[in-house]
């Protein structure tokens, strides 16, 4: 029975991993959106705004006919908190990917996974083995390889930001009760932050055309996809034993980089990625 137990659960980890792979996928399309949003009027907090109102108004009919039980209203307070960290995330993702190449800041946001592991023995009371902060060190070094600290910008510290926002986020997922609503979950995370959003916005609003809409549209739906895979990962696993296969994205992005912006990497970044490719490999090992 024990042995089944720890196969179940091994089988689960794994099943974690490649949800989060397969997320980072769908968000590095979006950050390509997200990207493009950048060279238009509309800026960071209206955005952010216009994309908790979108996800909100498309989830609120089925949230609405969830059972009483399984809205989560109960846990309001968490959902409360979840959601102005990924308005803060959210603003930072997009001032950080207008200044600086999408594999850079991407590489930056990978260091979420580092902070993961502090927050996951604070805030949920985990028990992180050494053997995972090395492994996770070892992805954040090569994260610095890829950086390349002498050429340091300083939208590189808006994308810790993100990174914080990220790792706290999903750490925060661990404090629902089981067996709650994926649904609920996003819901209430971004209808809960509309307010603070719009009041952010206000001072800078500037007319939407057609085009923006369909960016704006985009990079909602791929968000959405994106944080119902993470919530559903993190649901599975601990944290600090799936938290380095975020990094995967760090590929994605490089390619589409190259392909769509003409940000072709120096040899820092494929050293920096091979480094982080181990690390995932260590981490899936790990048990």
């Amino acid at each position: 029975m024990q042995r089944i137990r720890a196969r179940m659960a091994a089988d689960r980890q794994l099943l974690a991993i490649l949800l989060l792979v397969l997320g980072n996928l769908i968000i590095s399309f979006g950050d390509v959106l997200v990207k493009l949003l950048g060279r238009t009027e509309v800026g960071p907090y209206q955005y952010v705004f216009l994309r908790f109102v979108m996800t909100s108004l498309l989830l609120l009919p089925f949230w609405w006919r969830l059972p009483r039980e399984r809205r989560g209203l109960g846990q309001w307070k968490v959902y409360l908190l979840r959601g102005h960290l990924l308005l803060m995330g959210s603003v930072c993702v997009f001032v950080s990917l207008i200044h600086l190449p999408l594999a850079t800041a991407n590489a930056v946001f990978y260091a979420a996974p580092l902070l993961t592991l502090p927050l996951a023995a604070l805030l949920s009371r985990e028990r992180v083995r050494l053997p995972a902060y090395g492994i996770s060190l070892l992805g954040f070094g090569g994260i610095l390889v890829v950086l390349n600290p002498a050429e340091w910008h300083w939208a590189g510290w808006v994308a810790l930001l993100t990174a914080f926002a990220m790792a706290a986020s999903n750490v925060l997922v661990r404090r629902l009760p089981q067996g709650r609503s994926v649904l609920a979950t996003l819901f209430l995370t971004q209808a809960l932050a509309i307010p603070v959003s719009f009041a952010l916005a206000l001072p800078d609003w500037q007319p939407v055309g057609a085009e923006v809409w369909w960016l704006l549209v985009g990079s909602t739906l791929l968000g959405i996809v994106y944080q119902g895979v993470c919530v559903q990962a993190y649901a599975m696993a601990e944290a600090s034993k799936i938290a380095a296969s975020e990094y995967s994205g760090l590929i994605f992005v490089t390619l589409m980089g190259m392909a769509l912006f003409a940000e072709f990497p120096d040899w820092n970044l494929y050293l920096g990625a091979i480094i982080v490719i181990l690390a995932i490999g260590l981490q899936r090992r790990l048990r």
